[in-house]
């Protein structure tokens, strides 16, 4: 079983994300944030094996800026950046994002996160 940590300000987005991500029972949704700081209180709890990051997040903390802290609250943690904002190029330059996915394309969410853990389908 793979945890994951989910971090969304917009609720119908963070329910969306649980569905998709419900379809594989391989993976159990640990915890919900909507802010940096509940983010980080929630990856040192739960110590997931992947965080599914927006970027504009609720708090003075965006989701990139987070990701450093997230990765050393759970070290072990892969970090997906899943935002509507092209920040592509950001997520590549940052050193704690695994991988990016823009939500125009959330149709590829669950591939996506079987990819960046190493589960096939």
């Amino acid at each position: 079983m793979k945890v994951l940590v989910v971090v969304e300000d917009d609720r119908d987005m963070q329910l969306l994300i649980e569905v998709m991500l419900g379809a594989d029972g391989r993976l159990d949704l640990a915890g919900a944030a909507t802010t940096a700081s509940e983010a980080i209180d929630a990856a040192r709890r739960e110590q997931p094996d992947l965080i599914v990051l927006d970027h504009f997040i609720d708090g003075d903390v965006m989701g990139i800026d987070a990701a450093p802290e997230l990765k050393q609250a759970a070290p072990h943690a892969r970090i997906l950046l899943c935002t509507s904002h092209d920040l592509a190029v950001e997520a590549e330059r940052s050193g704690s994002v695994d991988g990016f996915l823009n939500k125009n394309d959330i149709q590829q969410l669950l591939p996506t996160v079987q990819q960046l853990l190493g589960i096939t389908q």
